[in-house]
């Protein structure tokens, strides 16, 4: 994404790709939230349940570090 970011000329491509950016963390957020608490809890008995948005806000953040984004 920083890549992209420099290689841009103008502004508004820049706001453009950090606002999709943010949006598709917000996205994931809500759905890893779900995804985590609905399946993957009851399928692997060392996980925890995601309490809090906060929880899985960090979570989509080091699985998006993990994926390379």
């Amino acid at each position: 994404m920083l890549k992209e970011i420099s290689q841009t000329r103008s502004q508004n491509e820049r706001t453009r790709i950090i606002i999709l950016f943010l949006l598709n963390l917000v996205i994931s957020t809500f759905l890893i939230k779900l995804l985590w608490n609905k399946s993957l809890v009851k399928h692997v008995s060392t996980l925890r349940k995601v309490d809090t948005l906060l929880e899985a806000f960090i979570l989509s953040i080091a699985l998006s570090v993990v994926r390379g984004l």
